[in-house]
């Protein structure tokens, strides 16, 4: 089973913006034009603020019970916990490949680095 962070936020809508605000974090909140597009940037948002304090060795905030405020509504959202705290720490993982003889001579011969090649392929393959 993948283990997650689940914190909740406040959504609130005022003149067709939907604000979220994460009430357990001093400074995580964003908005969308749409519902969809707020939970998507609520999501994209805790993340960061997640990746920036674990990168920071903070401790990440107790779950608190929120109350919703102005008519709003309170929405759980999780983030994978391997994922920020992997990409935190910028772990690297040996992985073993196979190349043709000819291109890895003439790869060599240019002083390619493999590693960052296929890093950025992957990269560019996953749009991240």
């Amino acid at each position: 089973m993948v283990e997650k962070f689940l914190y909740p936020c406040v959504i609130t809508e005022d003149d067709g913006v939907f604000y979220v605000n994460f009430p357990d974090f001093e400074a995580c909140f964003t908005d969308g034009d749409t519902l969809d597009e707020a939970l998507y940037n609520a999501k994209e948002v805790l993340t960061a603020v997640l990746l920036d304090m674990a990168e920071h060795g903070e401790a990440f905030p107790k779950v608190g019970k929120p109350t919703p405020e102005n008519g709003g509504m309170v929405v759980y959202v999780d983030v994978v916990k391997s994922y920020v705290l992997a990409k935190a720490s910028n772990q690297s993982v040996k992985k073993t490949l196979t190349v043709p003889k000819w291109l890895n001579d003439m790869a060599t011969e240019k002083g390619l680095n493999f590693s960052q090649l296929l890093q950025k392929a992957i990269r560019e393959e996953l749009q991240v």
